[in-house]
């Protein structure tokens, strides 16, 4: 997926509204490394050490709150936090960074 073919958001934009936007975006970027491992959402679900509706929240939109939540994530998807570092940077906006 080309990112080149988003436009920013305004800059007046609600906050609630671009941390949901991020959070979203976080989310298909999380489903799509997922999907590109072959992996279902239980085993991802299964090796992070959260439930099936966890990390389905996560790729709905809804952003993990702390660092050791990141890393379970990371560890979900087979990565260190330096390969998913860049994806969180990118979508810090979910975070309101």
């Amino acid at each position: 997926m080309s990112m080149h073919l988003f436009a920013p958001l305004p800059a007046d934009c609600d906050t609630e509204y671009r941390h949901a936007f991020w959070g979203r975006m976080f989310g298909r970027m999380v489903q799509g490394a997922r999907e590109k491992k072959s992996c279902s959402v239980e085993a991802a679900a299964q090796l992070a050490g959260m439930t099936t509706a966890e990390w389905e929240a996560v790729e709905a939109g809804q952003v993990p709150e702390t660092r050791v939540r990141l890393q379970a994530l990371a560890a979900g998807l087979e990565m260190d936090m330096r390969q998913l570092g860049p994806l969180v940077l990118f979508c810090r906006e979910a975070w309101g960074l």
